[in-house]
């Protein structure tokens, strides 16, 4: 297993227009699921404020049991499969511990407030620990090996517990073919690097019988369109928010995933994680929090961990 997997689990450091955009946000036109009528402008400020009101829904999520698999290649072969579970709560408490297959590997990745981790251990290579603080990567002291363009809060984007920035330049582009609303702005990734952020609405509301995402898919792009990195949500549970909206009179909504695949492009591996066993919304007291989302004994995983604002690692590219 090559480190650029570590890399690519990374991601997961990682959702559910439109009436879906007036459920959740009091806001936006009406497209029936499956309408297939004409497309309805909308505007990006009613996206963000779509996404953030779903987040401010959307707490915390716990998975029982997470299936992890691999591809790596142009090929994309099967690297391997893991299973274990996975937590996250806001703003940046996230957990994913999973283990097996047949190389009897083992994967321990998360955040706290404080800082994140990966820890990963494959028979017949040598063990990988490193972690840095939130502070440390976003002034861009922390390096990820290779420089990878990446950032941990899109883990909680991908899973739809990110509020995004007020104040970006968004714009709507409307997908025709796709039947799709794309949100797109510019920013930066803690290393420097000038990328375009973007996230994929299906126009219509999603149809909860047949567990399809209101929101598709999550992509980063260079500043010459090329994908760097994307998590695409392909199934998701709806499920009752609590309270009605005063317009429409209907209920509350959110949405959490249930099967996601990531792909990194460049690196060319992929990523797949089956999520069941949800809890939504859980109360969990500070104490035990402290234990799920704390750094994992250095003693335990073997290996001493290494933190990335005090070290680079050189990556060959492909």
């Amino acid at each position: 297993m090559s480190l650029r997997v570590v890399l690519v689990a990374l991601v997961l450091a990682p959702s559910v227009g439109c009436s879906w955009l007036r459920d959740v946000s009091g806001i936006g036109p009406r497209n029936p699921a499956g309408g297939g009528g004409p497309i309805k402008p909308v505007d990006a400020n009613d996206l963000v404020a779509y996404v953030n009101s779903h987040a401010d829904r959307l707490q915390s999520v716990s998975y029982g049991d997470v299936s992890v698999s691999t591809r790596e290649g142009v090929l994309l072969k099967p690297l391997m499969t893991l299973r274990g579970n996975l937590a996250a709560s806001q703003p940046r408490n996230f957990r994913m511990v999973a283990e097996g297959g047949v190389v009897a590997a083992k994967v321990d990745m998360g955040s706290n407030q404080d800082l994140f981790w990966v820890s990963l251990r494959v028979p017949t290579q040598q063990p990988v620990f490193v972690f840095a603080s939130h502070a440390d990567f976003e002034t861009g002291k922390a390096q990820l090996p290779g420089n990878v363009p990446f950032e941990p809060e899109w883990v909680m984007q991908a899973l739809g517990m990110t509020h995004l920035p007020k104040g970006a330049d968004y714009r709507v582009e409307v997908d025709d073919k796709t039947r799709s609303y794309r949100l797109i702005w510019s920013a930066k990734t803690p290393g420097g690097q000038d990328v375009k952020k973007e996230i994929v609405f299906a126009v219509d509301d999603a149809d909860s019988k047949r567990d399809q995402p209101q929101i598709r898919k999550h992509v980063i792009r260079d500043v010459r369109g090329n994908v760097i990195c994307a998590a695409e949500v392909k199934s998701a549970k709806t499920i009752a928010a609590g309270g009605t909206d005063p317009t429409t009179k209907l209920p509350y909504v959110l949405q959490y995933p249930t099967e996601v695949v990531l792909k990194w492009e460049e690196q060319k591996v992929e990523m797949t994680l089956i999520l069941s066993g949800a809890t939504v919304n859980q109360p969990m007291s500070p104490q035990d929090a402290d234990r799920l989302f704390r750094l994992p004994d250095a003693s335990r995983a073997g290996v001493n961990p290494i933190n990335l604002a005090e070290a680079r690692f050189d990556m060959p590219r492909k």
